[in-house]
C-alpha cells in the first residue's frame, strides 16, 4: 500500500486519535520519568498541563475508556474530594497562603484526568507499562551519573575527608526527595534485571551502581532501608536459583553499604532530624483542637512553628492531611491504601505489579516522614503516592478484566 492510499484509508478521526494518544503517552513519560530529569518542579507541571490535560480534553469527546471501575474511582477520589470540600470551612485568616475552594477542585480534576489517562493508555496498549519501566530504569541511571559528576566537581576540594549530603541536579536539589526518586529508578532497574534479556540485564546491573551511590550520599533513611531490603531479596532470589555469582555480588554490595554507613557518613548520627519531626507532628495535631473529627479545613499553606523554626508543612502526608481533614480524611486515605494493597496482592505474581507495589510502599514510607497533604498540583507527592497507586489500580483492573473475559 502506498503512503497516499494509507492516508486516504484513515479518517480524520483516526488521525486525530493517533496524534493525541502520542502526545498523551509522551506526557505520561514526562510526568513520571521527568522527576529524574527536570531540574525543577515547573517542568513536571508544564508537561502535565500541555501533554496530559490538553490531549485528554481533545480525546474524550471522540473516545472513551473501555471500562472505568466506578467503585475504584470512588475510593481513589474520596480523599481528594473531601479535602477540596473542607476548604469551604477553612479559616483564611490563619493561612500563610490562601486559595479559593475552586483551586482545590481543579486539583481533583487533575487527578481524575490522570486516572482516566492511564486507563485509556492501557486500553490502547496493555503492555506499555513494561516499556515505561525500562525507560525509567535507564534514564534514572544516566541521571544518577550526571548528578554524581556534578557532585564530584562541586565538592572535590573536601573529598574524601568530608562527604557533603548529595542534592543532585534534579527537582531543586531537595535531598530526601531526590533520594526517593533515585530509589524508584533503582527498583526499576531491579525489575529489568530480573525480567529482561541478558543484554538489558547487565545494563541494569551497571545502572544500579550510581543509583545506590546517590542514595548513600544523600543519607536519606527510608530510601536506604528500601535498598537494603532489596539487596536481601536479590540474595534470596539468587540462592533460590543457585546463581553463586549474583550471591557474591549482592553480598559484596551489602558489605560495601555496611562499611560506608559505619565509616563514610553520619547518616545515623543526625538526631535532630528525628527530634524535630516529632515536634512538628505534635504541634500539627495540637492545632486541631476540637476540630479533630472533620478537620480545620484545607488551606493552601498553613505554616507550623516547631523548635523556633517555621515549616510550611507537617513532614508527613498523613499528619498534614489530618490537620486539614481530621479523622475523616485519614480513614479515606486508609481505605485507598487497603484497596491498593488488596489489588496488588491478588496479582502479586505479576512482576510489573510487584514493582509498582514496592515503589508505592517505598514512596509512602518517604511521604510519611517527608511530605505534605496529598491534594497538590503535579509534584513530588504524585510521584511518591498518586502515580504508583493509579498504576496499581488500573493495571490490576486490566488483568482482572482479561481474566474475567477469558473465564
Amino acid at each position: 500500500m502506498s503512503v497516499a492510499s494509507f492516508y486516504q484509508s484513515k479518517s480524520f478521526k483516526n488521525h486525530w486519535i493517533d496524534f493525541w494518544f502520542g502526545a498523551l503517552l509522551l506526557g505520561f513519560y514526562c510526568i513520571t520519568v521527568g522527576f529524574l530529569v527536570f531540574p525543577s518542579n515547573s517542568g513536571i507541571q508544564s508537561s502535565y498541563y500541555s501533554l496530559v490535560v490538553i490531549p485528554m480534553f481533545a480525546l474524550l469527546p471522540v473516545i472513551r475508556p473501555s471500562k472505568v471501575n466506578l467503585k475504584l474511582l470512588f475510593i481513589f477520589l474520596s480523599a481528594p474530594v473531601y479535602l477540596a470540600i473542607s476548604s469551604f470551612w477553612a479559616d483564611p485568616n490563619i493561612a500563610t497562603a490562601y486559595r479559593e475552594p475552586v483551586f482545590f477542585f481543579k486539583l481533583v480534576l487533575l487527578l481524575l484526568l490522570l486516572f482516566l489517562a492511564v486507563r485509556m493508555l492501557l486500553d490502547r496498549n496493555p503492555e506499555f507499562p513494561i516499556t515505561w519501566v525500562y525507560v525509567m530504569a535507564f534514564v534514572g541511571g544516566v541521571s544518577a551519573v550526571a548528578s554524581l559528576a556534578d557532585y564530584l566537581i562541586t565538592h572535590h576540594s573536601v573529598l574524601p575527608n568530608k562527604f557533603p549530603r548529595f542534592k543532585g541536579l534534579i527537582w531543586g536539589g531537595d535531598t530526601n526527595r531526590v533520594a526517593a526518586f533515585y530509589t524508584a529508578a533503582f527498583l526499576a532497574n531491579l525489575f529489568v534485571f530480573f525480567n529482561a534479556s541478558k543484554m538489558y540485564k547487565w545494563l541494569a546491573a551497571v545502572s544500579v551502581v550510581p543509583l545506590v551511590a546517590c542514595v548513600l550520599l544523600a543519607q536519606s533513611k527510608v530510601p536506604l532501608a528500601v535498598i537494603l531490603c532489596s539487596v536481601f531479596v536479590v540474595i534470596f532470589s539468587a540462592l533460590k536459583r543457585g546463581n553463586k555469582l549474583w550471591v557474591l555480588i549482592a553480598f559484596a554490595l551489602l558489605l560495601a553499604i555496611g562499611l560506608w554507613l559505619a565509616f563514610g557518613t553520619n547518616t545515623f548520627s543526625r538526631q535532630y532530624s528525628f527530634f524535630i519531626r516529632g515536634e512538628i507532628w505534635s504541634v500539627a495535631l495540637e492545632e486541631l483542637g476540637s476540630q479533630w473529627f472533620f478537620g480545620a479545613g484545607l488551606n493552601y499553606r498553613v505554616s507550623l512553628v516547631a523548635d523556633g523554626t517555621t515549616f510550611g508543612q507537617a513532614h508527613s502526608f498523613i499528619i498534614d492531611a489530618m490537620r486539614f481533614g481530621g479523622i475523616v480524611v485519614v480513614c479515606l486515605l486508609i481505605s485507598q491504601i487497603i484497596t491498593g494493597l488488596l489489588n496488588a496482592y491478588r496479582h502479586i505474581a505479576n512482576p510489573i505489579v510487584m514493582f509498582l507495589l514496592v515503589w508505592w510502599l517505598s514512596g509512602m514510607g518517604t511521604a510519611l516522614v517527608e511530605a505534605q497533604q496529598p491534594l497538590i498540583r503535579p509534584s513530588y507527592v504524585w510521584f511518591l503516592y498518586w502515580i504508583p497507586l493509579i498504576m496499581i489500580i488500573q493495571v490490576c483492573d486490566t488483568k482482572q478484566s482479561v481474566r474475567t473475559t477469558t473465564d
